[in-house]
């Protein structure tokens, strides 16, 4: 089976419709998103005269298989995070300042203070509030793991910067307690992909490879035209091949 990969749309309608173009001339059998499907902050995004979160919402749900929310979907959604990473919120979260949410948190998550909140329809605020913050997926005889970020901070929303090997040692548990072999997510805004196992921690540009079969972990490129380059992945779960495809 070819599973078609995006993440990190960010409501970029365009850059949605040209990745969705490319995975379904690789004849993808599936599409899932990881995430972030909203999102959007001038300082970071080139498009603001044809962003549309409502219809990237609307594309994800015609064409995804299955959806994950990130970071800013969850904030948008008003939606505390069920894997908070320790994070203790007030349960009157939402409805504090940004001034008091940011001298309760230290600067320990994201506040979202440049961003433009959309404006969603009353049937996509209930989509994203009723995704599950990750998802098993069942294929040829194994289990993948889908998530947005590294368990237990699944969906993205702490300030943490990945620096080590080390930092995936809890998402790997995590894999093995629900029997995944692999694990996809996206967050970080790859400009390429990269792949963290047994073997070590590598990067890699926009390309083909043959993963090995072992527990790996695989970071996605954002389908946002933004700051780094962006893209959509391609997986074969039969000859564990991972294509990632630049969006031009």
């Amino acid at each position: 089976m070819k599973l078609g990969l995006i993440s990190d749309i960010h409501e970029d309608i365009v850059s949605l419709q040209k990745g969705l173009t490319l995975l379904y001339k690789e004849h993808c059998d599936q599409i899932v998103c990881l995430g972030d499907i909203i999102g959007f902050s001038n300082p970071y995004y080139p498009y603001g005269d044809t962003k549309d979160a409502n219809a990237c919402i609307d594309m994800v749900r015609a064409h995804c298989t299955v959806v994950v929310p990130g970071n800013h979907d969850l904030f948008s959604a008003g939606r505390i995070p069920e894997f908070n990473a320790g994070i203790d919120y007030p349960n009157d979260w939402f409805s504090l300042d940004i001034a008091n949410r940011m001298e309760l948190m230290k600067e320990k998550i994201w506040f979202y203070e440049k961003e433009i909140i959309p404006e969603l329809t009353d049937e996509n605020m209930r989509y994203l509030q009723a995704l599950p913050e990750y998802h098993v997926l069942q294929v040829d005889g194994y289990n993948i793991l889908l998530t947005h970020f590294l368990y237990p901070d699944v969906s993205g929303s702490l300030r943490k910067r990945i620096d080590d090997i080390y930092d995936y040692r809890m998402h790997f548990l995590f894999m093995r307690e629900n029997n995944c072999k692999l694990s996809f997510a996206g967050h970080m805004h790859k400009e390429g992909f990269e792949v963290i196992n047994m073997q070590g921690f590598r990067e890699y540009s926009f390309k083909k490879k043959r993963l090995h079969k072992a527990e790996t972990f695989i970071g996605l490129p954002s389908l946002a035209s933004g700051r780094n380059r962006n893209g959509v992945a391609i997986f074969d779960t039969e000859s564990y091949e991972l294509h990632a495809l630049r969006i031009k």
